[in-house]
């Protein structure tokens, strides 16, 4: 099935789903397989940066200003907002039939195959190479928090079925 024709299913899918759900019938969209493969991973560097931050300017500030309204809602908003990143913005990584995107701080980025010009996975990391100078996408185990292990296998399965380089670390 073309592209194009998967995107106007989608599409009249949505909308017979509406009807449906205000018929209280059952959705189409439960028993559809979905486009992506999803991976959550869980980002701490930013917060923890915040949450340090917040207990070097509790431990700076504490002697000048340790009655002010002001200097407990700084110190515990900053705490507040590294919790808030940590549980709400997760890293995501998704595999499709044609594309790879990621959500970065900015927005999602996809990327199709005949961008890419090699991935290099290990049991600890993986990075996606692209063409003409558009950078790289690295993720560490450490730093993302992905199940490594079944995403370095579906980006297995990716490349070799769009033909692209595969370069496998130890």
């Amino acid at each position: 099935m073309s592209r194009k024709w998967e995107r106007m299913v989608a599409k009249n899918r949505k909308s017979v789903n509406v009807v449906r759900k205000k018929q209280g019938k059952e959705l189409l969209s439960a028993a559809a397989p979905s486009e992506y493969e999803i991976f959550k991973g869980r980002s701490w560097v930013l917060p923890g940066f915040l949450a340090a931050f917040s207990i070097f300017y509790f431990i700076s500030f504490w002697n000048l200003y340790p009655h002010d309204f002001w200097f407990w809602f700084t110190g515990i908003s900053y705490f507040a907002l590294a919790g808030l990143i940590y549980l709400v913005r997760r890293p995501v990584f998704r595999i499709g039939k044609r594309t790879l995107s990621t959500r970065r701080f900015a927005g999602d980025r996809a990327v199709e195959p005949e961008q890419i010009e090699q991935i290099t996975v290990s049991p600890h990391h993986f990075s996606i190479q692209m063409k003409e100078k558009r950078g790289r996408w690295m993720y560490t185990k450490l730093q993302h928090r992905f199940p490594m292990d079944e995403l370095t296998a579906k980006l297995r399965e990716f490349a070799l079925a769009h033909n692209i380089k595969l370069k496998e670390e130890a």
